[in-house]
């Protein structure tokens, strides 16, 4: 409806700063500070001081360090993040996660342990 506020885990598209496309595959270290949406296949370690989306047709198997997550694809690794993990109903999420907040939808594929904690890492 008009003048309603969007949920902390909507978003548009075209607010996120860059999108990493489905056809790509990255390997290596990525490090950014704004919101970066990940379509295609990535394999390393991710640092972020904003937001990372995970899209449908992500898979991602990386060590992942952020402030805040939203994943509607597959995730294999271990996540801290200092505000929010957002599971989505379409999301697998294989390995541990680390957060002060946690939404896990109905649907969503969960294996792992989940600790929850104050807010308090540093980005690196």
């Amino acid at each position: 409806m008009i003048g309603e506020k969007k949920a902390a885990t909507e978003f548009d598209e075209k607010d996120i700063t860059t999108i990493v496309a489905d056809d790509l595959e990255i390997k290596g270290t990525i490090r950014f500070k704004t919101s970066v949406m990940l379509k295609g296949l990535f394999e390393g370690e991710i640092y972020s001081e904003g937001l990372l989306v995970v899209g449908p047709t992500a898979r991602v198997n990386a060590s992942i360090t952020t402030q805040t997550l939203v994943s509607h694809g597959e995730i294999t690794g271990n996540v801290i993040a200092n505000e929010q993990v957002t599971l989505k109903s379409t999301s697998i999420h294989n390995g541990d996660i680390s957060t002060p907040n946690i939404i896990i939808e109905n649907g969503s594929i969960f294996n792992g342990s989940c600790a929850m904690r104050a807010k308090d890492i540093t980005v690196r």
